[in-house]
């Protein structure tokens, strides 16, 4: 009987420590009431910068045309590039700072 109860002890306690950041509230890093941040790193510069260029430029034509029309859910999107030049370093360091 004590093996039970321990059991349905330690069950009820593990599933109130799963399910607790479930109902956590908190505010979404990166989003405000007028703006949504979005951030990434690319290779602006280095060996591959020929593909990293056209995909920032893609992804700031998409920023565009996604706050012409309004922007998401009303509010606009800012986008954040950092140029990691194919550098595993660099990588890190634009990953830490956004």
């Amino acid at each position: 009987m004590k093996r039970l109860a321990l059991a349905l002890g330690v069950s009820v306690a593990t599933g109130a420590l799963v399910a607790s950041p479930a109902f956590a509230q908190f505010k979404t890093q990166g989003v405000s009431d007028t703006e949504i941040v979005v951030g990434t790193h690319m290779d602006l510069s280095g060996p591959i910068k020929s593909w990293g260029i056209p995909a920032s430029n893609g992804a700031k034509l998409a920023v565009a045309q996604i706050n012409a029309a309004g922007g998401v859910n009303g509010r606009k999107i800012r986008y954040i590039l950092e140029d990691d030049g194919y550098d595993p370093k660099k990588a890190v360091l634009a990953t830490q700072k956004l």
